[in-house]
């Protein structure tokens, strides 16, 4: 793309050595005076440089330069790319230029870019297809190997061949696409191309983005040919940004070659052992490697991660073995030791007592622990293979260096994870960090570091190319190179930020220690942005000093995106690009002539779509919370309150319902099928909490751990208290059942959250079919000492406190959690849907009406439901469905919902529909039961799921199973299996009215097939004699079901008690009619007869009743005067 002539350009080009001979052009009047030799059979990026020199040339000056295996006599330059037998004889070969070095020099009538172009080939077996992966193929081939079973590690390998990796390596190979572009592997080397990509970049060539958008190109109608001999070295051997070739495409691909990048094969850097021992056969047969939390092995099949007990000999031994049937059967470089991810909490069998040392807080904390282990592997390695390498990740809780160990052996590879860390304001720390390390290791270290996530939501504006080159210089000399990883996502969402990240990163691999960031951003800024070059650069300059505080801080977010609009202005109107009045006048000229192309205009779109979610902060910024609970103190407790978990203080028992609560499940809001209910109070400065956990009777708890600040807590039961003081935002205090505790102040900066100590009280009690907890926290007005205890003041009206309480509860069928006040994520840490808590009268503090969330939006379906406006509510959840951040659960939810609508309007294709796009298979299978019984097709219900394990199931969903099946054993006869599974359902079922329909299942199912009256009595008498859900169609039926029993005993009495629960007079309608009629009839049995007909007459009185019911009572009065 021609975009500014070479009048502008070429005093832009990077600095070489060199110097312009008159006599030798490679191009002249834009007719071509030189061709491009490659050898006869050359490597595939040879052919991949020589074609894109060709291509730019032509873009360049217009002339199209031949490529030819043998010089031509009638041409009067040639120029050599690659290493070939021309070069050759010159003296020019790629001899010492490794890991994509390169050497450019000319004669008086030739010139030779040339470097190492090694191709790659894969070693079998490798996966051609994804089919190769999830059918075993390649697990079976690689057991066949090693005679084991651990895990096969190439499984992304295929994603790295840009071509069709079905026919690599056969006579049918594609060695260039449809469009003639040459088929490369990215670990092929690319030493000639790179060496092609210095020679353009000298002419003025730019890539800032992938594709032509991204491309600066010079005119130039005559090319001359350099005086040079220049050999230019990486600084790094690795430079790996996390590129796929065949997966992101051709541009992508192609960009990150002409960056530099270079990803070697042979080498692993994170989470080998989670390769290793994650398979089902090591789980089963090898429990002993994986560690003790609460007394289980961390052997869950099915679980995303498995961690390690270190301590373990054979695990040791194994991770020995398996090292070395990669290297060799894999010619593998380096490989990974490193523990699986999420490694929080340290085995807690007897050989690992001890061995963590948590007083190095929580980057420091299994240092010691993980890297001796690291180390005895690397030591076992060397015996055999001392010329190869294994690796671990400084990472976590084993960031630090290890203090029980002078030197590392030297084949351990030391990359640590944020050892550069752009985007953290911690420098020193990290300086620091790195200078620890290199004191471990006489290697150097590598970095590995993950940039922004744009797809996991970062949307800040961290423009920042000093911190990015000074940070990357900073590592020259000490560092082997990088590994990066970024979201690939080079649409028009997020492209406007990735770009910038890796260009100037890739760029900033090349150049030595003397490399500047600044000359080469002030560039950028002049050639890609043209008339917006100097709001541009202001705009980030701005984001660079500035982005950190604009999550929070919405007069610096609106600067910027103030900063930006201005840029704007420079370069649009009418959708066309703007010559600035400020530029030199051979610039406007050369804007102007190329306005219709609008290319300033396109990049700054990209960026303009970036900054979007940037647009989204400041409307929440400026927004104040939206709808979330109140929980209200009401004055100070006078009795005191004794910490033991009982709950029986006088302060507990008159509590104010106020200051009570219950927990919601926290994607959804709905009612968790184990519930939670607390209470609180104030007392001296102290605030208290009672808080009583449901659980299934006579399951045993998961308690993972008994002892304070063990990280294991997060994989067993636990409670949260979350404050938010109006002093400190914000602490947190972890509860278990055995009353052990974690304490964090999200306040500071992570590596401090574990320093703080609340000084809390706790005692908890574990009961059959509870736990609960009672706590004591201790709050100060002095921030003289932020180590310790909550600080802030009382709550009040005026000045709130924000507050969560949360719970988890984590079995192997299942995980639920809940919160106070939801969140609407998939995490507890919501600031802004803490409830409000303070002590004072009854007050409604205000909600922004702005506010819209997954949450808000269910409660407004729900409230078409509740009007039967069943078409908008079947259209509201499926748009809830739809939206930009609802997740795999909560998608769930509201499709289940949306087919109950359809269910409701007896659209059962519709119903049956949605069930198979609801992503979570027990919830569509618990839909699908819905659909069925809806339909009356109980035996099809039987016949799909009549053997189906439940226990398998999710927890959550299992009881709502065990209750949909019973049924339909219930309808078809089958009373011995419904009653079982009935059974079931009660014991997984919390919510009052699905226990009265489970009850009323269980009364007709005992009443009509087990021929057992008494225990349908009882069944239906579970439902008389609630006190929630009094007002529904399964209470009423169970009213006038237990008064038949009671009738059928001759029970009259008890029978006519029983219907007077319902205060008859109140209803209307269907139920007005059919308890009248049950009355009437209960009274006629007693003997009561005038005041049967009465009951009778009132059925005929009341004009909302259904004819059915009208009819019955004529009948009925008739038969009673008849036999009088």
């Amino acid at each position: 793309m021609k975009t500014i002539p070479i009048t502008i350009l070429f005093g832009l080009c990077l600095s070489v050595v060199q110097v312009f001979a008159t006599e030798s052009l490679l191009v002249k009047d834009g007719q071509p005076r030189a061709e491009i030799v490659i050898a006869e059979q050359p490597p595939r990026t040879t052919r991949l440089a020589a074609a894109d020199l060709q291509t730019y040339v032509e873009k360049i000056s217009g002339a199209k330069l031949p490529i030819a295996t043998e010089p031509s006599e009638d041409v009067p330059v040639q120029i050599y790319v690659g290493e070939s037998k021309h070069a050759e004889k010159l003296g020019i070969t790629a001899e010492g230029l490794k890991y994509g070095a390169y050497r450019i020099v000319s004669g008086d009538n030739w010139l030779v870019l040339v470097g190492d172009d090694m191709d790659f080939v894969p070693i079998e077996p490798w996966p051609r297809s994804n089919n190769d992966i999830v059918s075993g193929k390649m697990q079976k081939a690689w057991n066949e190997i090693t005679g084991e079973h651990w895990g096969y590690t190439h499984s992304q390998l295929r994603k790295h061949y840009t071509g069709a990796t079905g026919l690599f390596g056969t006579p049918n190979e594609q060695h260039v696409d449809k469009d003639g572009n040459v088929n490369v592997w990215g670990f092929d080397e690319r030493g000639s191309f790179n060496a092609v990509c210095g020679f353009l970049r000298s002419l003025g060539v730019r890539w800032y983005l992938p594709g032509e958008l991204g491309e600066i190109v010079p005119d130039m109608e005559t090319i001359p040919m350099p005086k040079i001999d220049q050999t230019v070295r990486p600084d790094f051997p690795l430079r790996t940004i996390n590129f796929r070739f065949g997966v992101y495409g051709r541009d992508a691909a192609m960009w990150a070659m002409r960056l530099g990048v270079r990803q070697p094969y042979g080498r692993q850097a994170a989470h080998g052992l989670h390769h290793m021992t994650r398979n089902e056969h090591t789980l089963t047969n090898h429990p002993e490697w994986f560690a003790l939390y609460g007394g289980k092995r961390h052997t869950q099949v099915g679980q995303r991660l498995n961690q390690l007990c270190y301590s373990n000999e054979k695990l040791l031994q194994e991770t020995v073995r398996f090292v070395r049937a990669q290297f060799d059967h894999f010619d593998m470089d380096v490989v990974s030791v490193m523990p699986p991810d999420g490694y929080t909490a340290i085995c807690q069998c007897d050989l690992c007592e001890g061995k963590d040392t948590p007083d190095r807080g929580y980057r420091g904390a299994f240092s010691d622990y993980v890297w001796e282990f690291v180390n005895h592997v690397a030591k076992e390695v060397s015996k055999t293979h001392p010329d190869r390498m294994i690796s671990n990740c400084a990472y976590g809780t084993y960031t630090q260096p290890p203090q029980n160990t002078v030197k590392l052996e030297p084949n351990v590879q030391v990359i640590i994870v944020g050892g550069r860390r752009p985007t953290s304001e911690a420098r020193d720390e990290i300086r620091q960090l790195r200078k620890d390390w290199t004191a471990k290791t006489d290697n150097p270290i590598v970095v590995f570091e993950n940039y922004p996530f744009t797809g996991r939501g970062f949307y800040l504006p961290a423009y920042i190319p000093r911190v990015m080159g000074e940070s990357i210089n900073a590592t020259k000399g000490v560092s082997r190179g990088e590994d990066i990883w970024l979201t690939m996502d080079f649409g028009e969402n997020a492209i406007g930020y990735n770009h910038f990240l890796v260009y100037f990163t890739a760029r900033m691999y090349w150049g030595g220690k003397q490399q500047d960031v600044v000359p080469m951003f002030d560039e950028y800024c002049r050639l890609f942005y043209g008339p917006a070059e100097n709001e541009m650069r202001a705009f980030f300059r701005y984001c660079e000093d500035n982005w950190h505080e604009m999550e929070k801080d919405k007069a610096k977010a609106d600067r910027a995106l103030e900063l930006f609009a201005a840029a704007k202005k420079k370069v649009t109107y009418d959708g066309l690009p703007r010559p600035s009045k400020e530029q030199d006048a051979d610039l406007a000229t050369a804007l102007e002539g190329h306005r219709t192309s609008s290319i300033y205009a396109k990049r700054l779109a990209l960026i303009d779509n970036y900054l979007n979610g940037l647009r989204r902060k400041t409307r929440q910024l400026g927004q104040k919370r939206g709808p979330v609970p109140r929980l209200r103190l009401v004055g100070e407790t006078r009795s005191e309150i004794v910490i033991d978990g009982k709950l029986d203080d006088e302060a507990w028992e008159k509590c104010p319902i106020a200051a009570t609560g219950r927990l919601r499940e926290l994607q959804t809001g709905r009612r968790p099928i184990f519930g939670t209910s607390f209470k609180t109070a104030w007392r001296g400065g102290n605030l208290y909490f009672a808080i009583r956990c449901e659980e299934h009777t006579g399951e045993k708890l998961n308690i993972a751990t008994t002892k304070m600040g063990d990280q294991a807590m997060w994989y067993g039961d636990a409670v949260e208290i979350l404050l938010d003081t109006e002093s400190h935002s914000y602490y947190q205090i972890v509860v278990n059942p055995s009353g052990a505790r974690i304490d964090l102040d999200r306040g500071a900066d992570r590596s401090n959250w574990n320093r703080w100590d609340s000084k809390a009280e706790v005692a908890t009690q574990v009961a059959d079919d509870s736990w609960t907890i009672e706590i004591r926290i201790p709050v100060v007005q002095d921030e003289n000492d932020p180590l310790h205890l909550v600080i802030g003041r009382k709550p009040t009206q005026s000045l709130p406190w924000h507050v969560n309480l949360c719970r988890q509860r984590i079995r192997e069928n299942g995980t639920e959690y809940s919160a106070f006040s939801p969140t609407g994520t998939k995490g507890f840490h919501e600031l802004m849907k803490f409830a409000h808590f303070y002590d004072g009268r009854s007050h409604t503090f205000d909600a922004d009406p702005t506010v819209t969330d997954y949450l808000i939006a269910e409660r407004a379906a729900n409230e078409l439901v509740r009007e039967r406006k069943l078409d908008e509510a079947l259209a509201a959840y499926l748009a809830l469905a739809a939206g930009d951040n609802v997740n795999e659960y909560q998608n769930s939810a509201a499709l289940e919902q949306a087919a109950l609508c359809a269910r409701s309007l007896q659209d059962y294709d519709r119903a049956t529909q949605l069930a198979d796009q609801i992503p979570i298979e027990a919830v569509a299978g618990a839909v699908r039961m819905q659909n069925l019984l809806a339909q009356r097709k109980w035996n099809e219900l039987i016949e799909q799921y009549g053997n189906e394990d439940f226990t398998q199931w999710p927890f959550w969903k299992a009881g709502e199973a065990h209750h949909y099946r019973g049924r339909a054993f219930s309808v078809t006869g089958r009373g011995r299996e419904a009653e079982a599974d009935l059974e079931k359902a009660l014991e997984l079922t919390t919510d009052s009215r699905a226990r009265m329909d489970i009850w009323l299942v269980f009364g007709e199912n005992r009443e009509h097939n087990l021929k057992d009256d008494a225990a349908a009595l009882e069944a239906y008498q579970q439902i008389a004699e609630a006190s929630k859900s009094t007002g529904s169609a399964t209470y009423y039926r169970g009213i006038q079901c237990a008064a038949r029993m009671l009738r059928k005993a001759g029970e009259f009495e008890k029978a006519l008690a029983t219907l007077r629960k319902v205060d008859i007079a109140k209803l209307r309608g269907h139920w007005n009619g059919s308890m009248l009629l049950a009355l009437g009839e209960t009274l006629k049995a007693a003997g009561q007869n005038d005041e049967a007909l009465a009951a009778y007459q009132e059925v005929l009185a009341d004009d909302t009743v259904i004819p059915q019911h009208r009819e019955a009572a004529q009948k009925a009065i008739q038969m009673m005067k008849a036999s009088e």
